[in-house]
């Protein structure tokens, strides 16, 4: 299939001109993210409802303002697969986020794909097309680009197209309504705006922490998010989790402790050592910068927890039978709070379609549970 390569800013805006006036494009990107902070934006793909198909080659244009404007341009429908890492290099790149996307993987809940489904896999059972991904971990920074990765770049939105469109004939208005509020969380730009001071947050371990220790953890993180942006490096390579976890149940007092903290080798205590101390000894004397531990919500009665067992035998028959991760699905703590009539993850979205609303009408008596065909339903009482 014909394509046009843009490489200069005059025809970017007429493409984007043209864009404009049509309902839907399909877009992915291309980048390079293998030792900066930061993902380097190499390419841009786009097929659009009237079959115009481009290369966009940011590497070679000084002006991306009208693809921005494009992009957060709200009457226009933007189709990704599995959005998250497009829209954020986008959103960093352009300064502007994203309005108006429709998510093929997330959609693919509904067709029985899913929480994760790859591209591949899904392009392969719903148009018999079978994928050639062997470019996966090219570097889209090479130019030229190569005949195999322009083919590979193609392929993902020429295809990612007619899967759009026959999404849209298979999914119900009721399935489109609440995949709206999974699309909408996607376009939340604290997703993808840094904040050194919540970076803590991302660590796992830290449950039984004391508020020191947290404090601590919370110090260490900042440091080490304000450092790779500084440096423009991968977090790991500054220092690894396992290394704040350590310190923060383990404080040193001096450089020559580092020494003996596993996996802070004797490179990386010289070039940041006095950092590592002088974060620690902050942190200790600043109380009030210490987190508070996680309030835990009441813990289940007796009742409560026989509803919440039933429920989640339920919630792993939903489970399997749309090939979505329970763990995504849902957690106990989500169960109670839909139990309790509080706020829930349940609430919204492709899981309360799944799962959220039959589990109200359990709690409300309107359903029961029953066995058919060796398989765990609710029937409506």
């Amino acid at each position: 299939m014909n394509h046009q390569t843009i490489i200069n800013d005059i025809k970017l805006a007429e493409f984007c001109k043209h864009l404009s006036h049509q309902a839907w494009f399909a877009i992915d990107t291309e980048f390079v993210r293998q030792d900066t902070y930061y993902a380097e934006l190499s390419l841009i793909q786009i097929f659009s409802e009237q079959d115009d198909l481009a290369l966009i080659d940011p590497l070679a244009l000084e002006d991306m303002t009208p693809l921005w404007t494009l992009l957060a341009n709200p009457s226009i429908t933007k189709v990704f697969h599995s959005a998250r890492q497009d829209i954020e290099i986008l959103f960093q790149v352009g300064g502007l986020m994203p309005q108006n996307i429709f998510d093929t993987q997330i959609a693919g809940v509904f067709l029985g794909y899913g929480d994760m489904a790859g591209f591949a896999r899904v392009i392969e059972n719903e148009l018999k097309v079978t994928l050639d991904k062997d470019q996966t971990r090219t570097n889209w920074h090479q130019r030229p680009l190569t005949s195999r990765q322009i083919q590979y770049a193609l392929d993902d939105v020429r295809f990612l197209a007619p899967l759009y469109q026959k999404m849209q004939q298979q999914l119900t208005a009721m399935q489109k309504q609440a995949l709206n509020w999974d699309f909408e969380q996607l376009l939340d730009a604290s997703l993808y705006q840094v904040d050194p001071d919540q970076a803590w947050l991302r660590l796992k371990g830290t449950q039984n922490f004391s508020p020191k220790q947290l404090g601590m953890t919370k110090a260490l993180a900042a440091w080490r998010e304000r450092t790779a942006i500084e440096l423009n490096q991968p977090r790991k390579w500054i220092i690894n989790d396992d290394v704040i976890l350590y310190l923060a149940k383990r404080p040193v007092r001096a450089l020559e402790g580092l020494y003996k903290v596993p996996d802070l080798n004797a490179g990386l205590v010289r070039q940041f050592g006095e950092a590592l101390i002088q974060q620690l000894d902050w942190a200790f004397a600043h109380e009030e910068y210490w987190p508070d531990k996680p309030t835990k919500s009441e813990p289940p009665q007796a009742h409560e927890d026989i509803q919440i067992q039933l429920a989640m035998s339920y919630a792993h028959q939903v489970a399997l039978n749309a090939g979505v991760n329970l763990n995504n699905l849902t957690q106990k703590r989500d169960l109670l709070c839909l139990l309790r009539q509080q706020p829930s993850l349940l609430d919204q979205g492709w899981r309360a379609l799944l799962l959220g609303e039959p589990l109200k009408q359990l709690f409300n008596h309107q359903a029961c549970l029953c066995i058919e065909a060796q398989q765990l339903k609710l029937n409506p009482i």
